[in-house]
């Protein structure tokens, strides 16, 4: 883990170039396999809505967890982060399956859980137990590079926190703790990648653990519309990367700068995938020249053979009963 403090702004689309990883055609799967083909209809899977899992002091009374909240939650002195679980149904003998975590976008000012919530239900059609989570959320922290990293944080902390409950509570959902990963969009890409490079034991510098001896480290990240550097600050001095970081799929528009972040391939995304890549930890980029800002990662989605055969072989799914 590394203090990854990354708003940083990354998209997805289609040319791949490689951040380490490499394809490994004999872990990809096969059409009509579990996780990488749906199995169960939007019906069958069951959804657990509103789940609190951490409570921490509303910061001057300014924070929210999401924009539908925003006008109840800016005046109380606590907030409470809540997830939302999608779980498909569960076969005699089929054992813990592995999770996805979704996290959304909004600039670490907006958004809600319920923006990915079709995706969820995406994955947890193919066998994953999936969830998608809120995070606080601080207004005004584009211009103002003490919000903006105080903002990144909080989200940060929270979501590394969603992730431990969710690892606390396996056996109510049948997960597979070493077979996580989370995929974010956006602002929540950001927070993808840091959970991907500051997982425990390594701890990013301000935040804490809900949940004692439960560690935050997932076995696979993908993100789409951010990157490693952030404009308002350096964020060299509080980052650290290593080995035994998670795998990263990174999408992001190239050849023009990002609509929403107005970060580059040359000047974002390089630049980050050289500090995974020099770990030792990999990293495989895709460039998305046809998209402005992120790519869609629901299951039959243009970069979905990509992202599939990523977390096939990262969760290392083919070991898994079929």
């Amino acid at each position: 883990m590394r203090t990854l403090i990354s708003s940083f702004a990354f998209v997805a689309i289609g040319l791949l170039s490689s951040c380490g990883g490499g394809n490994d055609s004999a872990s990809e799967p096969d059409t009509g396999t579990r996780y990488a083909s749906y199995v169960y209809a939007s019906s069958e899977v069951a959804t657990e809505s509103g789940l609190a899992y951490s409570t921490r002091p509303n910061m001057g009374g300014m924070q929210y967890t999401s924009t539908l909240t925003r006008t109840q939650e800016q005046n109380q002195s606590t907030l409470t982060m809540r997830l939302d679980v999608f779980e498909p149904p569960l076969k005699a003998g089929q054992g813990n399956r592995p999770l996805v975590v979704f996290v959304h976008g909004g600039g670490f000012q907006a958004g809600d859980k319920s923006e990915r919530a079709d995706e969820a239900v995406s994955y947890a059609r193919l066998g994953y137990v999936t969830a998608t989570v809120n995070y606080r959320l601080t207004p005004e922290n584009d211009t103002n590079a003490v919000l903006r990293q105080t903002a990144i944080t909080h989200a940060t902390e929270d979501v590394q926190n969603a992730v431990r409950y969710l690892k606390a509570n396996a056996a109510r959902w049948s997960i597979d703790v070493n077979r996580v990963a989370i995929v974010g969009t956006s602002a929540g890409g950001a927070l993808a990648l840091t959970s991907a490079v500051m997982g425990d034991p390594d701890a990013l510098e301000g935040t804490e653990s809900d949940y004692d001896g439960v560690s935050s480290h997932v076995a696979a990240v993908v993100s789409t519309g951010a990157t490693l550097i952030e404009p308002l600050f350096d964020t060299d001095p509080l980052l650290h990367y290593d080995a035994a970081d998670a795998p990263v799929l990174l999408f992001h528009v190239s050849g023009k700068p990002d609509s929403a972040t107005g970060a580059t391939w040359e000047a974002n995304v390089l630049p980050t995938k050289e500090r995974i890549d020099a770990s030792g930890n990999t990293c495989q980029a895709v460039q998305t020249p046809e998209v402005p800002h992120t790519i869609k990662v629901g299951v039959g989605a243009t970069h979905w053979p990509t992202i599939r055969d990523f977390l096939y072989r990262e969760l290392a799914l083919a070991e898994l009963p079929a």
